[in-house]
């Protein structure tokens, strides 16, 4: 007598449960490629960055304090800690060698960074591409030595449309 609404009960459920096991399936894909877009990887202790579909730039703070982002100098890629402190693109000596940046070699000059004054050379760069935005042309200090990973400041990051820090996140649009 309660075997057949039982078996059709059963039915039902195991339909429902492959339509749900469907509507689940087609959702953790669309979540899993929207999120491959605003996701973050950390990788030796930095945080690398992404960009999400409305073109905003997320970078989480690192483990160490500071904020890196992936840019590229006449398309070979760096990897930059954000300084807003720095006045100029600085680019240790290793990484303006990779790049095929010449400084110019007639005149060393001084800057001055939070460890004291360092020589320099300047050197242009015929493109700067950072968090997915052109910014052209751009002036580049190169410090022999210099710092371990290179500067992104403000000569760059005054290009961007905005540049927001909010607790451990900078945004940059």
């Amino acid at each position: 007598m309660f075997s057949q609404p039982i078996s059709m009960l059963l039915s039902s459920l195991t339909l429902c449960g492959a339509i749900l096991a469907g509507l689940q399936v087609s959702f953790f894909s669309a979540t899993s490629t929207a999120s491959a877009l605003t996701a973050s990887v950390e990788i030796n202790g930095h945080v690398a960055d992404g960009i999400d579909s409305s073109g905003k730039h997320l970078i989480h703070r690192a483990a160490d304090g500071l904020f890196y982002v992936n840019g590229k100098i006449n398309g070979i890629p760096v990897k930059f800690a954000i300084d807003t402190g720095a006045t100029v693109v600085v680019l240790n000596a290793n990484d303006a060698e990779r790049v095929g940046l010449k400084p110019q070699l007639t005149s060393t000059h001084r800057i001055r960074t939070a460890a004291g004054y360092s020589a320099m050379k300047w050197a242009d760069a015929d493109e700067l591409v950072v968090a997915g935005k052109r910014l052209g042309k751009i002036n580049i200090a190169v410090m022999d030595g210099g710092p371990t990973v290179s500067l992104l400041g403000l000569s760059a990051l005054s290009r961007m449309e905005t540049v927001t820090i909010k607790k451990d996140k900078l945004i940059i649009r």
